[in-house]
């Protein structure tokens, strides 16, 4: 195991003796890398029902109708939903998404049937970052700031409740949120707004594998896309490298099961990722969602950095020369050249630092120090954290933050120990 877990869990271990340090954890020993690429072994899953058997619809309503998008998105002019329901009455969960993932992601669909299965309504929306919400439901076009994008998350819930009821005719009987992420960040504000607001009235939030400190988290998420790799000069060798790895796998074993392939036996072939290849395909993947929100956020607020001010962006325009150039701005680079000199604007006495603490959860610790109804599940081993992120968020919670000592970012959500965990959480049972 890497140096910096050893120094992570000990860490951890000394900043609350109150937080549940869930010991005889069955989840692979692997490293943090391995775990948020290959998620959760099969038979440690817990078992849903099958994506055909949840009743469920996708739908889309209008948050912003006075917005104007180009021709070429168009089709973001409303915001796309997910609602699984239930016949009857039953609480209501609302799912955020993680970093630049929308409704749909793979991790809210595993969610959505494991609460389905337990009762609940629930309503999967996209993160503020994706393009998607960004079109059609951010007020600003300048995701990134905690309480503005709780605001656009609120009205968008009441909005995809409102309109639920109108398509489903569902019955609610509380309200419920989770997010996984930036999701549970975002998760943590709606549910301080919603305190002052009284509206939802949420009777228990869970937060999964939640940022600390955003803008912290991001910054270490981009370094993985700088990931040095031996013989690797470029994105596109890397590819290149990773692909080549993977053909002498297949041809070597005569499997054809990419996905099994790749978590389990080409980790125990003389073909297996490095921690290093790992890292950088992680930090590749938030490169893209960084790309996505560049664009988006620049076409919305026609700031010509990426599309021409002015352009009509037709349907049948090619919209790859623009996300080239927006790859070549990560996170960081968005935070710096976009999200900061918009709110600067409006707090010129403020440093950047005071905007960062703004959209930390120590702005809102006075929500969360003492709330019952408020959980985080995380992972001693989780990259988005440092040290002192681990001894604040089990100081913070106590008993209330539920820390697994393997998974990395998301890895293990599917096993049958979390999902059990969220499980009796959520409905009050443990």
């Amino acid at each position: 195991m890497p140096l910096y877990i050893y120094a992570l869990i000990f860490s951890l271990f000394a900043a609350s003796a109150q937080a549940q340090q869930i010991d005889n954890f069955s989840y692979p020993d692997i490293n943090a890398f391995m775990s948020t690429i290959g998620g959760t072994p099969e038979p440690l899953r817990a078992p849903v029902s099958d994506d055909v058997d949840v009743r469920q619809t996708d739908l889309s309503v209008r948050v912003l109708p006075d917005r104007k998008l180009p021709p070429a998105l168009s089709r973001y002019r409303d915001m796309h939903y997910r609602l699984a329901y239930k016949t009857g009455p039953a609480p209501l969960i609302f799912l955020i998404a993680g970093t630049g993932s929308g409704f749909d992601s793979p991790r809210l669909d595993y969610l959505k049937a494991l609460f389905w299965d337990a009762g609940m309504h629930v309503i999967m929306l996209s993160s503020p970052t994706n393009h998607d919400f960004i079109a059609s439901a951010s007020s600003t076009g300048l995701p990134g700031l905690g309480r503005e994008d709780a605001r656009d998350l609120h009205t968008a819930m009441s909005l995809a409740v409102e309109h639920a009821r109108d398509e489903k005719g569902i019955e609610i009987t509380e309200y419920r949120m989770a997010g996984f992420s930036l999701g549970a960040l975002n998760a943590a504000f709606v549910s301080h707004l919603d305190e002052t607001l009284g509206q939802f009235n949420f009777t228990k939030v869970l937060m999964l594998n939640p940022p600390v400190d955003l803008y912290s988290s991001i910054q270490r998420l981009d370094a993985l896309s700088d990931t040095k790799v031996e013989g690797i000069s470029n994105t596109e060798s890397f590819y290149e490298h990773i692909f080549d790895k993977l053909s002498r796998h297949f041809a070597r074993s005569g499997d054809t099961d990419v996905e099994a392939g790749l978590f389990t036996s080409i980790q125990t072939s003389e073909e297996a990722l490095t921690d290093a290849e790992m890292a950088l395909l992680i930090g590749a993947v938030f490169r893209f969602a960084a790309a996505d929100l560049n664009f988006m956020t620049d076409v919305i607020n026609g700031t010509g950095r990426y599309a021409p001010p002015g352009a009509t962006i037709k349907v049948s325009t090619s919209l790859t020369p623009y996300l080239r150039r927006a790859l070549f701005c990560d996170f960081n680079c968005y935070v710096q050249s976009q999200l900061w000199p918009s709110w600067n604007s409006r707090n010129i006495e403020k440093t950047i630092n005071d905007m960062a603490y703004e959209t930390s959860l120590r702005s809102i610790e006075g929500h969360l120090v003492d709330n019952p109804n408020i959980a985080a599940i995380t992972n001693a081993d989780d990259f988005i954290l440092d040290a002192g992120d681990y001894a604040y968020l089990t100081q913070l919670l106590g008993e209330r933050a539920y820390v697994y000592p393997r998974g990395g970012h998301g890895g293990n959500l599917q096993h049958v120990n979390v999902t059990a965990r969220m499980l009796s959480f959520l409905e009050g049972t443990e």
